[in-house]
């Protein structure tokens, strides 16, 4: 599985790709393109908060 995110640089505006896997390894669709990227590690099956960002 995986997911595609498609969105766009906050400093620049321009368009950005961005490809997760089901092992959280991120690829970034757009050549020269190098966005931080961070997956927040929670349980999701665990989770005691009203919601992620909380947890986070």
């Amino acid at each position: 599985m995986s997911v595609t995110v498609r969105t766009e640089c906050a400093h620049c505006s321009k368009p950005m790709e961005i490809e997760i896997d089901s092992d959280l390894r991120c690829t970034v669709k757009n050549e020269g393109c190098e966005p931080f990227v961070f997956v927040p590690h929670v349980d999701l099956f665990k989770i005691q908060d009203e919601s992620i960002i909380n947890a986070f």
